[in-house]
Protein backbone atom coordinates (compact mmCIF):
# COMPACT_ATOMS: atom_id res chain seq x y z
CA UNK A 1 0.00 0.00 0.00
CA UNK A 2 1.22 3.40 -0.87
CA UNK A 3 2.73 4.87 1.90
CA UNK A 4 3.19 8.80 2.55
CA UNK A 5 5.66 7.82 5.85
CA UNK A 6 8.10 5.68 3.05
CA UNK A 7 7.98 8.83 0.45
CA UNK A 8 8.65 11.16 3.36
CA UNK A 9 11.59 9.65 4.78
CA UNK A 10 13.12 9.06 0.68
CA UNK A 11 12.39 12.37 0.10
CA UNK A 12 14.29 13.88 3.26
CA UNK A 13 17.04 10.92 3.23
CA UNK A 14 17.47 11.99 -0.79
CA UNK A 15 21.68 12.63 -1.85
CA UNK A 16 21.88 16.31 -0.82
CA UNK A 17 18.42 16.97 -0.41
CA UNK A 18 18.19 19.56 1.60
CA UNK A 19 20.66 21.21 -0.51
CA UNK A 20 18.59 20.57 -3.58
CA UNK A 21 15.42 22.14 -1.84
CA UNK A 22 17.48 24.89 -1.02
CA UNK A 23 18.54 25.64 -4.95
CA UNK A 24 15.37 24.63 -6.29
CA UNK A 25 13.35 26.83 -3.51
CA UNK A 26 15.48 29.95 -5.15
CA UNK A 27 13.11 31.11 -7.68
CA UNK A 28 10.17 30.05 -5.87
CA UNK A 29 11.22 33.07 -3.38
CA UNK A 30 12.20 35.34 -5.88
CA UNK A 31 8.50 34.91 -7.42
CA UNK A 32 7.06 35.33 -3.93
CA UNK A 33 8.91 38.71 -3.39
CA UNK A 34 7.94 39.70 -7.17
CA UNK A 35 4.50 39.12 -6.23
CA UNK A 36 4.42 40.82 -3.01
CA UNK A 37 6.13 44.18 -4.44
CA UNK A 38 3.68 44.23 -6.93
CA UNK A 39 5.71 44.24 -10.34
CA UNK A 40 3.07 41.65 -11.81
CA UNK A 41 5.45 42.05 -15.16
CA UNK A 42 8.57 39.94 -14.19
CA UNK A 43 5.88 37.78 -11.46
CA UNK A 44 4.54 36.11 -14.64
CA UNK A 45 7.33 36.03 -16.95
CA UNK A 46 9.62 34.46 -14.07
CA UNK A 47 6.35 32.62 -12.58
CA UNK A 48 6.22 30.81 -16.09
CA UNK A 49 9.45 29.31 -15.94
CA UNK A 50 9.69 28.55 -12.05
CA UNK A 51 6.10 26.57 -12.85
CA UNK A 52 7.63 24.74 -15.72
CA UNK A 53 10.37 23.68 -13.09
CA UNK A 54 8.18 22.71 -10.66
CA UNK A 55 6.57 20.68 -13.36
CA UNK A 56 9.57 19.30 -14.11
CA UNK A 57 10.48 18.17 -10.33
CA UNK A 58 7.60 16.09 -10.13
CA UNK A 59 7.82 14.20 -13.09
CA UNK A 60 11.59 13.69 -12.63
CA UNK A 61 10.33 12.35 -9.20
CA UNK A 62 7.87 10.01 -10.22
CA UNK A 63 9.78 8.56 -12.57
CA UNK A 64 12.92 8.31 -10.68
CA UNK A 65 11.46 6.25 -8.27
CA UNK A 66 9.03 4.37 -10.24
CA UNK A 67 11.73 3.01 -12.04
CA UNK A 68 13.69 2.21 -8.98
CA UNK A 69 16.73 4.92 -9.02
CA UNK A 70 18.52 4.96 -6.13
CA UNK A 71 17.76 8.64 -5.78
CA UNK A 72 14.61 10.45 -5.82
CA UNK A 73 15.13 14.73 -6.27
CA UNK A 74 16.30 15.23 -9.91
CA UNK A 75 19.95 16.23 -10.43
CA UNK A 76 21.02 19.85 -11.64
CA UNK A 77 20.93 19.57 -14.83
CA UNK A 78 19.41 23.01 -16.10
CA UNK A 79 19.03 21.42 -19.96
CA UNK A 80 17.23 18.76 -18.11
CA UNK A 81 14.70 20.68 -16.10
CA UNK A 82 13.88 22.83 -19.48
CA UNK A 83 13.59 19.39 -21.78
CA UNK A 84 11.56 17.50 -19.13
CA UNK A 85 9.17 20.74 -18.14
CA UNK A 86 8.68 21.21 -21.74
CA UNK A 87 8.39 17.70 -23.13
CA UNK A 88 5.86 17.35 -20.01
CA UNK A 89 3.92 20.19 -21.50
CA UNK A 90 3.45 19.02 -25.01
CA UNK A 91 2.44 15.45 -23.64
CA UNK A 92 0.03 16.40 -21.57
CA UNK A 93 -1.03 19.68 -22.34
CA UNK A 94 -3.64 18.71 -24.89
CA UNK A 95 -5.16 15.98 -22.31
CA UNK A 96 -5.24 18.70 -20.03
CA UNK A 97 -7.30 21.36 -21.93
CA UNK A 98 -9.28 18.82 -23.28
CA UNK A 99 -10.26 17.68 -20.08
CA UNK A 100 -11.05 21.15 -18.68
CA UNK A 101 -13.45 22.21 -21.11
CA UNK A 102 -14.86 18.65 -21.10
CA UNK A 103 -15.43 19.46 -17.36
CA UNK A 104 -16.51 22.81 -17.94
CA UNK A 105 -19.04 21.61 -20.42
CA UNK A 106 -20.56 18.83 -18.10
CA UNK A 107 -20.37 20.47 -14.77
CA UNK A 108 -22.52 23.50 -16.78
CA UNK A 109 -25.32 20.89 -16.76
CA UNK A 110 -28.08 22.05 -14.59
CA UNK A 111 -29.06 19.08 -12.36
CA UNK A 112 -33.28 19.00 -12.19
CA UNK A 113 -33.71 17.85 -8.27
CA UNK A 114 -34.65 20.83 -6.39
CA UNK A 115 -32.21 19.91 -3.21
CA UNK A 116 -29.80 22.06 -1.24
CA UNK A 117 -26.68 22.97 -3.03
CA UNK A 118 -27.19 19.64 -5.39
CA UNK A 119 -25.48 21.46 -8.14
CA UNK A 120 -22.43 21.93 -6.01
CA UNK A 121 -21.91 18.60 -5.21
CA UNK A 122 -22.58 17.54 -9.14
CA UNK A 123 -19.90 19.89 -9.78
CA UNK A 124 -17.66 18.65 -7.56
CA UNK A 125 -18.16 14.92 -8.61
CA UNK A 126 -17.50 16.14 -12.03
CA UNK A 127 -14.12 17.77 -11.30
CA UNK A 128 -13.18 15.02 -9.57
CA UNK A 129 -12.99 12.78 -11.95
CA UNK A 130 -11.84 15.00 -14.75
CA UNK A 131 -8.89 15.56 -12.40
CA UNK A 132 -8.46 12.08 -11.83
CA UNK A 133 -8.01 11.62 -15.53
CA UNK A 134 -5.66 14.45 -15.81
CA UNK A 135 -3.49 13.39 -12.51
CA UNK A 136 -3.58 9.73 -14.43
CA UNK A 137 -2.25 10.93 -17.84
CA UNK A 138 0.45 12.96 -16.01
CA UNK A 139 1.59 9.88 -13.45
CA UNK A 140 1.28 7.43 -16.63
CA UNK A 141 3.52 9.48 -18.92
CA UNK A 142 6.08 10.69 -16.16
CA UNK A 143 6.97 6.67 -15.65
CA UNK A 144 8.20 6.52 -19.37
CA UNK A 145 8.27 10.14 -20.47
CA UNK A 146 6.89 8.56 -23.72
CA UNK A 147 4.44 11.13 -25.02
CA UNK A 148 1.76 7.91 -26.35
CA UNK A 149 1.46 6.67 -22.56
CA UNK A 150 -0.11 10.18 -21.58
CA UNK A 151 -2.95 9.17 -24.33
CA UNK A 152 -3.23 5.69 -23.35
CA UNK A 153 -7.31 5.84 -23.07
CA UNK A 154 -8.24 2.42 -22.15
CA UNK A 155 -5.00 2.54 -19.13
CA UNK A 156 -6.83 5.90 -18.15
CA UNK A 157 -9.88 4.73 -17.92
CA UNK A 158 -9.45 1.27 -16.14
CA UNK A 159 -7.40 2.97 -13.29
CA UNK A 160 -8.35 6.76 -12.96
CA UNK A 161 -11.04 6.39 -10.28
CA UNK A 162 -8.47 3.80 -8.04
CA UNK A 163 -5.65 6.98 -8.50
CA UNK A 164 -8.20 9.20 -7.46
CA UNK A 165 -9.73 7.48 -4.42
CA UNK A 166 -5.84 6.63 -2.91
CA UNK A 167 -5.10 10.74 -3.88
CA UNK A 168 -8.44 11.15 -1.98
CA UNK A 169 -6.86 9.38 1.49
CA UNK A 170 -3.40 11.24 0.14
CA UNK A 171 -4.40 14.83 0.50
CA UNK A 172 -5.02 14.80 4.62
CA UNK A 173 -2.37 12.54 5.16
CA UNK A 174 0.08 15.65 3.21
CA UNK A 175 -2.16 18.27 5.65
CA UNK A 176 -0.82 16.16 8.75
CA UNK A 177 2.46 16.22 7.22
CA UNK A 178 2.56 20.09 6.58
CA UNK A 179 0.96 20.92 10.33
CA UNK A 180 3.39 18.91 11.67
CA UNK A 181 6.44 20.31 9.83
CA UNK A 182 5.35 23.34 8.74
CA UNK A 183 3.16 23.87 11.28
CA UNK A 184 5.64 23.95 13.74
CA UNK A 185 7.72 26.31 12.26
CA UNK A 186 5.14 29.06 11.42
CA UNK A 187 4.33 28.39 15.43
CA UNK A 188 7.86 29.16 16.49
CA UNK A 189 7.94 32.15 14.29
CA UNK A 190 4.64 33.72 14.95
CA UNK A 191 5.66 33.91 18.39
CA UNK A 192 9.54 34.39 18.64
CA UNK A 193 9.70 36.82 15.23
CA UNK A 194 6.86 36.99 12.45
CA UNK A 195 5.19 35.75 9.56
CA UNK A 196 6.78 37.63 7.12
CA UNK A 197 10.04 37.18 8.20
CA UNK A 198 11.92 36.26 4.98
CA UNK A 199 13.59 33.23 6.27
CA UNK A 200 10.39 31.88 7.34
CA UNK A 201 8.90 32.75 3.83
CA UNK A 202 12.08 30.82 2.46
CA UNK A 203 11.51 27.57 4.42
CA UNK A 204 8.25 27.61 3.27
CA UNK A 205 9.08 27.73 -0.55
CA UNK A 206 11.79 25.09 0.34
CA UNK A 207 8.71 23.01 1.85
CA UNK A 208 6.64 23.70 -1.65
CA UNK A 209 9.19 21.64 -3.09
CA UNK A 210 9.58 18.82 -0.36
CA UNK A 211 6.10 18.49 -1.02
CA UNK A 212 6.39 18.36 -4.42
CA UNK A 213 9.12 15.01 -3.71
CA UNK A 214 7.14 13.93 -1.55
CA UNK A 215 3.60 13.76 -4.05
CA UNK A 216 5.89 12.07 -7.06
CA UNK A 217 7.36 9.57 -4.96
CA UNK A 218 3.72 8.57 -3.76
CA UNK A 219 2.21 8.91 -7.40
CA UNK A 220 5.15 6.82 -8.51
CA UNK A 221 4.12 4.15 -5.70
CA UNK A 222 0.09 4.60 -6.71
CA UNK A 223 1.43 3.70 -10.35
CA UNK A 224 3.74 0.36 -9.26
CA UNK A 225 0.26 -0.63 -6.89
CA UNK A 226 -2.90 0.12 -9.16
CA UNK A 227 -1.35 0.15 -13.08
CA UNK A 228 -1.64 -3.42 -14.51
CA UNK A 229 1.94 -5.26 -14.68
CA UNK A 230 1.30 -6.15 -18.26
CA UNK A 231 0.97 -2.59 -19.07
CA UNK A 232 4.32 -1.51 -18.09
CA UNK A 233 6.97 -0.55 -19.76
Amino acid sequence: MASIKDALEESLSDNMAFVKYFLFAIPVFICYQLFSRGNMGMFYFLGFFTLLMLVSILIQCINNVRNGKNYVLPTFNIIDFGVTAFKALFATGPVIGLSLWLGSLIASIKIPIPLPNIQLIYAIIVWLIIGSIMITSLILYAKTQHIKDAYNLPLISNTCIDILVAIIFYIPQLILVNALIVGVIAYLFAIFFNLENPIFIYLCCMALIMNIAITGNYFAQIDYELVPRDEDN
